[in-house]
Parts: structure tokens; C-alpha cells; sequence
């Protein structure tokens, strides 16, 4: 990991500010750190390899202007006394995956049960779960060759999920639907076959998200 001693840039900038801000850089290109002062909390380029780099951490300085408290051509100081900045970023990471599908096919020979399936696929009809061609797995498996690569973005605000999320709540409420259903039945199995109205109507608002349908009001 290289360190460089960055000279201050942008003076004119900062120089009629008394608002600034002690950025701190480490490019995960070539692993180079360095620090700087701008008026705000601005991306720079690496002074090794000249990539647009976002600040990971910026602290907010005051007091007189650059001119007076960092001198031009000086590197920016370390002990600047400083209030860190806290701000909204989106942090993503990426992974190839290797999509396996497997079905079940009855057929003279290897090569016709393939052709089979890649006609079935051809038709969009591989995933259909027929008694004649069962689906038997559909499932990501991450390709091991460590391509993991992850991103970071500053934001004004957090967007909404999007549907891949929206899907993996209707799930989970899908899945507590059924669990619950499961422990109403044992439970009347249990009072002599009588099941409590209020363990089902509990379940109704978890069905209706797990159907993306609005939640509506149970009257007690």
C-alpha cells in the first residue's frame, strides 16, 4: 500500500471558505492513499493512477481559511482537529453465479433426452414441472473464480427496494403463512378439534403481502 503526502489543490476554491472538508482517498486500483481539502466532500483522481476516486471518510473542518491554517504547497495535516460527516451511501457487491437446471426426461438415448430438453427450453417450457418432465432443481451456484467486485455510491437517499427484495418478503410471508396455518391445525387438534379464529386471523395481513395485496383492517 503506497501513502502519498498530496499537495493541497483547488486553493482558490477553499481559500473564500470557511467551510471545509479533510478528505481522506485510498484507490482500490492500485492501493495508493492520500488525503486532501476541498469545500466539499468531492471525488478525486489518484495522483498515481490518475482513477476518480470517492473519499471513504471526510471530516468537516473549521475555523480560518486554508490559506491561513494549511499554507499552499503544503501536505494537508493530520492533526486538524475535525467532526466526521456521516452520509448515505449504497453499497453493492457482485458474484457470477452458474444457473443449473435439471429436469427429468424419458428417452431412447442421451442425445434425444437432450434434444428434448433444449426443445423444452427453446419453448420456455423446461420450467413447466410436467409428469413428463419433471423439474427436479433450479438453483445458482457461485462460479468460484472469486469475481467478487463491489461498488459504493453516495446518495442523497436511499432508494426503495427494488422487486427482488419486494419477492423475497412475499416469501417469507408466504412461508410464516404456512407455518402458522400448520400450528392453528395442531393446536385445534390439541382443543379437541376446535381452532381458534384469532390464530387465523393473525395470518391474514402475512397472506395478503405474501400476495402483494394491501393489508386491510380485521374488525375485533
Amino acid at each position: 500500500m503506497k501513502t502519498i503526502n498530496q499537495p493541497i489543490v483547488g486553493t482558490t476554491a477553499v481559500e473564500n471558505s470557511t467551510v471545509r472538508y479533510l478528505n481522506q482517498y485510498r484507490c482500490p486500483y492500485c492501493q495508493t492513499e492520500w488525503e486532501d481539502v476541498w469545500d466539499c466532500a468531492c471525488n478525486d483522481r489518484c495522483p498515481d493512477c490518475n482513477k476518480e476516486i470517492e473519499p471513504y471518510e471526510s471530516a468537516l473542518i473549521e475555523g480560518e481559511s486554508v490559506e491561513t491554517e494549511l499554507p499552499d504547497e503544503k501536505p494537508a495535516s493530520a492533526n486538524v482537529t475535525a467532526a466526521a460527516v456521516n452520509r448515505l451511501f449504497v453499497v453493492s457487491y457482485e458474484i457470477d453465479y452458474v444457473h443449473r437446471v435439471s429436469v427429468g426426461i424419458t428417452a431412447d438415448s442421451p442425445e434425444a433426452a437432450q434434444q428434448i430438453a433444449e426443445q423444452a427450453f427453446n419453448d420456455a417450457t423446461i420450467w413447466d414441472d410436467t409428469a413428463n418432465v419433471p423439474l427436479l432443481s433450479d438453483e445458482y451456484l457461485e462460479s468460484g473464480d472469486e469475481s467478487l467486485a463491489w461498488e459504493c455510491v453516495a446518495v442523497e437517499q436511499w432508494p426503495e427496494p427494488d422487486h427482488s427484495v419486494r419477492q423475497l418478503k412475499k416469501e417469507q410471508a408466504a412461508m410464516q403463512v404456512c407455518r402458522g396455518l400448520v400450528e392453528a391445525y395442531q393446536q385445534g387438534e390439541t382443543n379437541g378439534g376446535s381452532i381458534d379464529w384469532e390464530n387465523l386471523d393473525q395470518l391474514i395481513p402475512l397472506a395478503l403481502q405474501a400476495l402483494g395485496k394491501p393489508v386491510l383492517e380485521i374488525p375485533s
